[in-house]
């Protein structure tokens, strides 16, 4: 499933402005999730979201992850995306085992904690710059526009709206994301962020085609326009190549069994729910290379 990001300029062009509904592509993932945990499940919607938002600021074959280490250090959620729009997120064995059963009614803000930090991973395969900083807002979205600042030096604003339905599941899913360019005048954020809360512009503007959106932009912030429209889709980047190393933490003696008993073993990528089967014939070259 696909969605898409608008790309635009606002305010004499001096402000990028990029607005997504994404909820095709949450509701993906977060499917895959097996997530019960309410504040658990937004945390990973919302860390979804903005990577979504953020891919179109790659250009080629960059990428750029992300890890969420909440205060509890064992605790962590994952996302990244590229810059043909792929993305995906999920969280450790160890969060999920604690949260895929109960549903607590803490808070977004009690379950990152007063000392969580987020850790950004951005570039090329073989040139990458990594950055973290800490969670002092506890709500994810400013606490990534947070990140820009101190790590970046670049003001952003980062929204991300998450709707659920009646059984606590995904029901929508929209963003903004608005960074300053150089020459900005001072206050042109904080008056972008106001016109959007005020007027939940968001939701009206992706109701609209290039032209409607445009003149509406137009009506808020003068001499805007808008740039293109990028597709962003979810996909795991998995392969049974991948899944070779759990062979190799299974002992001989395990290994001899599966050939001896001539049964396969089967594996399962936690992320996007791909099944690899490992054949006896496979196994066994495996056990004639140790």
């Amino acid at each position: 499933m696909t969605n898409e990001i608008i790309k635009a300029l606002v305010l004499d062009k001096s402000i990028r402005l990029y607005f997504t509904d994404n909820t095709k592509v949450l509701q993906e993932i977060m499917k895959l999730s097996k997530i019960k945990d309410k504040a658990c499940y937004l945390a990973l919607a919302k860390a979804v979201s903005i990577m979504s938002l953020l891919s179109v600021t790659l250009k080629t074959t960059q990428r750029i992850s992300t890890v969420i280490t909440v205060t509890n250090k064992k605790h962590k959620i994952y996302a990244d995306t590229d810059a043909d729009g792929n993305v995906r997120g999920y969280v450790n064995q160890a969060l999920l085992e604690e949260h895929q059963q109960q549903n607590s009614v803490q808070s977004l803000k009690e379950f990152i904690g007063p000392n969580a930090s987020i850790r950004m991973m951005k570039g090329f395969e073989m040139n990458q710059f990594t950055g973290i900083t800490d969670m002092p807002y506890q709500n994810i979205d400013d606490d990534f526009a947070y990140y820009f600042k101190q790590s970046e030096q670049t003001n952003t604003i980062i929204q991300t709206n998450i709707e659920f339905d009646n059984n606590h599941g995904l029901a929508k899913s929209y963003g903004i994301y608005a960074q300053v360019l150089p020459g900005t005048k001072e206050g042109s954020l904080e008056y972008i962020r106001e016109q959007f809360e005020a007027e939940n512009l968001a939701p009206m503007l992706l109701g609209m085609n290039d032209a409607e959106i445009e003149k509406e932009l137009n009506h808020h912030f003068h001499n805007s326009k808008v740039m293109e429209r990028k597709s962003i889709q979810f996909a795991c980047h998995c392969s049974k190549e991948m899944f070779y190393g759990f062979l190799f933490s299974l002992s001989d003696e395990e290994l001899q069994k599966a050939t001896e008993s001539n049964t396969s073993v089967d594996t399962k990528c936690h992320i996007c729910g791909r099944q690899y089967v490992f054949s006896p014939s496979e196994i066994k070259i495996l056990l004639q290379t140790r």
